[in-house]
């Protein structure tokens, strides 16, 4: 093998192009993951199968990124071809394809397998068929291109034409998985107030901490919350806001009970495929809203919490 065939650019552009592949694949697959578990809800698999908002947008900003640097190290690999400094049967071309080749039909081999016995096992849904059928197609979509690649010449109009033939559908494809997975994303606003509505439910987790041990220790409830801000009970001056400066509200009552009152960018009981913090303890809708604890002194005798606005 020349010189030329072992130049570090080649290297550079064939690795850079697999981790780009990768990058490619994957999310791709991931964006038609959770399309099916949004059009194809499955109660069974509970959780772990169900739509989730935070692996749709990091497959959207993945193939945002890879699937241009994908193309692009193609080309470049595809003129170097044309132009001679990679020669169609350099070693390092080949091993790389055939690794690809590899790994292509791993994971082809992987999901027949589990189709099979998920049909064996009496589980074969509807979901998981169509799950199945992406990951082959698009496993058997990257075994076909790689192996005609290994063998094509791209000197030869009718390679070139072919090259073309195959590429525009997949951009498309991809494309439309893209545009697809912003129509069920979750916004760039809707993702903040989330994250201020989080912040919130931790801060009335320290409130409820601090207020624990000031009942503990004098059997009431403050009527304050800045008594709480000194020894022994220390809760930080912040948590006596929310994170955008709007004042908690807090509202002492009778065995026990309080409320704690603020206003809610967004509900955390509709199923957006985002798992919410304070669900259990602190069910919200969106706007002002009170919420009714009862300090946790004896877990068997521990009132149920309630929403009231």
């Amino acid at each position: 093998m020349s010189d030329n065939n072992q130049s570090p650019k080649f290297s550079f552009f064939y690795l850079l192009s697999l981790i780009s592949l990768l990058f490619t694949a994957l999310p791709a697959g991931m964006v038609a993951f959770q399309l099916i578990n949004k059009w194809l809800p499955d109660p069974l698999t509970g959780y772990t199968a169900s739509y989730s908002s935070g692996n749709l947008k990091f497959a959207l900003s993945s193939l945002l990124i890879a699937v241009p640097v994908y193309f692009w190290t193609m080309f470049q690999i595809n003129r170097g071809l044309v132009k001679k400094e990679l020669e169609r049967k350099a070693d390092l071309r080949r091993w790389l394809i055939y690794f690809t080749l590899l790994v292509a039909a791993v994971v082809m081999l992987g999901w027949l397998i589990a189709l099979f016995y998920r049909y064996l096992d009496g589980e074969l849904t509807g979901q998981f068929l169509a799950k199945s059928g992406v990951a082959i197609a698009i496993s058997a979509t990257i075994f076909l291109f790689y192996r005609y690649d290994l063998r094509r010449d791209p000197e030869e109009k009718k390679d070139r034409r072919n090259l073309k033939l195959f590429a525009w559908p997949i951009i498309t494809v991809l494309v439309g998985l893209f545009v697809g997975g912003l129509m069920i994303a979750e916004s760039p606003k809707q993702a903040r107030d989330r994250r201020f509505d989080e912040r919130l439910v931790s801060t009335f987790y320290q409130i409820d901490s601090s207020l624990s041990t000031y009942y503990e220790r004098n059997k009431k409830l403050p009527a304050k919350l800045t008594e709480l801000t000194v020894s022994p009970y220390f809760l930080d001056q912040k948590a006596l806001k929310a994170s955008d400066g709007q004042e908690i509200v807090y509202k002492p009552g009778e065995n026990g009970k309080y409320q704690l009152c603020a206003t809610w960018r967004t509900s955390n009981q509709e199923e957006n495929g985002v798992r919410t913090l304070g669900l259990e303890r602190w069910p919200h809708q969106i706007g002002w809203q009170c919420l009714e604890q009862a300090i946790w002194t004896d877990p068997k005798t521990m009132a149920e919490p309630v929403s009231v606005k």
